[in-house]
């Protein structure tokens, strides 16, 4: 328990960390028993809450009618608020694992598979993939990829994250076939944006791109990291040295 217990204090403190470095005019943090979150406002609606159990009950439930959080994240544990949001309504409930990676120099460092090449991604140069062109890859590959659905709002959500390093892998004809990133929020890195072309999955690309994003991370300063999982990245994820924390849901705001 032990255990399981300073993991989950690893991810709250990252998450903590996050909403802080976040955190633009019109937003507030809430920090109570089982939850810490950034809350919207009318010109800053990319709020973030986490939710780890149901000692959080009663603050959440005060503040979600009126919360602008793109994202809620609500661990297994917390039933009760689990239920409140799906009755609440106006969020779409993507099932993911919390996952922490205590000390990024263990972190195994796999090559691209031949035929792809790491490329940053920014604004466009000889060198850079233009964000647009990555953005469009990554929906392509996983239309649940973005917490928005328009391309637009993704690229606009994807610039808005803070100290962010994006990376892409494009074939001998320049078409992105794989995407990721890192923030990094004090020593703690965020992983995000990992999505493989289909046609290139299951030969290691989606390792090699993560392995590629905390590089970045560790190169500019972070020394853990954590993030939330989908079932089909859990087990790369493992092979990096991640551990699972808890279940959880990614409640996506869909009104």
């Amino acid at each position: 328990m032990t255990g399981v217990n300073h993991q989950l204090d690893h991810y709250v403190r990252g998450f903590r960390e996050r909403v802080r470095v976040m955190r633009r005019p019109g937003q507030e943090i809430i920090e109570g028993p089982g939850l810490v979150g950034l809350i919207g406002g009318p010109d800053a609606v990319d709020g973030r809450v986490l939710v780890t159990d149901d000692r959080a009950l009663d603050l959440f439930g005060e503040r979600l009618p009126a919360l602008n959080a793109l994202v809620v994240t609500v661990f297994a544990g917390a039933d009760v608020c689990h239920r409140l949001v799906e009755e609440t309504g106006g969020y779409r409930a993507d099932p993911a694992t919390a996952m922490v990676c205590p000390d990024l120099a263990t972190v195994p460092h796999p090559p691209l598979p031949e035929g792809l090449t790491l490329r940053p991604v920014g604004e466009p140069t000889e060198s850079a993939v233009p964000l647009e062109q990555a953005a469009a890859a990554a929906l392509e590959a996983d239309s649940g990829a973005s917490p928005v659905e328009e391309l637009a709002g993704f690229v606009a959500y994807l610039r808005s994250i803070p100290h962010a390093r994006m990376l892409a892998a494009t074939d001998a004809a320049g078409h992105v076939r794989a995407t990721s990133a890192s923030a990094i929020f004090g020593r703690t890195a965020a992983v995000y944006f990992v999505n493989t072309d289909p046609g290139w999955r299951g030969r290691g690309v989606g390792t090699a791109m993560t392995a590629a994003a905390l590089r970045a991370a560790a190169d500019a300063g972070a020394k853990d990291a954590i993030l939330d999982a989908s079932a089909l990245g859990h087990s790369l994820y493992q092979r990096l040295g991640f551990t699972s924390v808890s279940p959880n849901t990614l409640f996506v705001r869909t009104q």
